[in-house]
């Protein structure tokens, strides 16, 4: 049985795919690793040159969670995760948050904090020390970081992600796990390198961030702490 997917959204990502590909293929566990991008597209050809990809070619362009969820769709891990076309994960990134979820059968998703650069590869400018906790705290923001990896069951319980939304996706969808009782397990060690682009989407859309934040927020806070009144 694969052990882990890692699904890669491939649209406009022709300077970072071929070091991502490389990056997941240097795992100690090496996943199965689905790349979601567009017909006649340069990621496309890219992808031609590593023959243990599993491509799913698109005629249009999707949201990034639509792609996801062809991604969740095609799989065949254990596990899941999302591998972004500009992150890098460390070495054994992937064995150890998948570690956690075959010792510890009480939680659902496993999450790790990320040292934030400027260029793929760069000098650490930052980094991210996530929060934790159940709905209450995950109402205040997101707090599982660019790199979670998570049990490809939750989809057959609690569905796909929203596909109609471009930024805050993965946010809803934690939410609605948080708010059934799933639990989430902080790895505290670096797992990766964030890229801080001015490009990303939320940067880029930062008034559907703000919109699609509280849209989400707003489907599951009821009952839950200072909002249950």
């Amino acid at each position: 049985m694969v052990k882990v997917s890692a699904i890669v959204s491939a649209y406009f990502a022709e300077d970072y795919l071929a070091g991502r590909l490389d990056n997941l293929f240097a795992q100690s566990l090496v996943p199965e690793v689905i790349v979601i991008c567009q017909a006649g597209s340069k990621e496309r050809e890219i992808v031609k040159g590593y023959h243990k990809v599993k491509v799913i070619a698109t005629d249009d362009i999707p949201t990034i969670y639509a792609a996801w969820n062809v991604g969740v769709q095609a799989a065949n891990g254990e596990y899941l995760t999302n591998a972004n076309c500009d992150d890098r994960l460390w070495p054994d990134a992937l064995k150890n948050m998948a570690a956690i979820l075959d010792r510890k059968e009480k939680y659902s998703v496993v999450y790790g904090n990320q040292e934030i650069v400027n260029e793929i590869g760069g000098e650490p400018v930052g980094q991210f020390d996530w929060a934790e906790g159940d709905i209450e705290e995950l109402l205040k923001g997101c707090f599982l970081g660019p790199m979670p990896m998570w049990r490809r069951s939750l989809h057959a319980r609690y569905g796909m992600f929203d596909a109609e939304m471009h930024v805050a996706g993965d946010y809803e969808f934690w939410l609605r796990l948080a708010k059934a009782g799933e639990k989430f397990y902080h790895l505290k060690e670096i797992t990766g390198q964030y890229y801080s682009s001015i490009g990303s989407a939320e940067k880029r859309q930062k008034i559907r961030t703000v919109w699609e934040t509280a849209r989400a927020r707003a489907r599951y806070r009821a009952g839950v702490g200072i909002w249950k009144y």
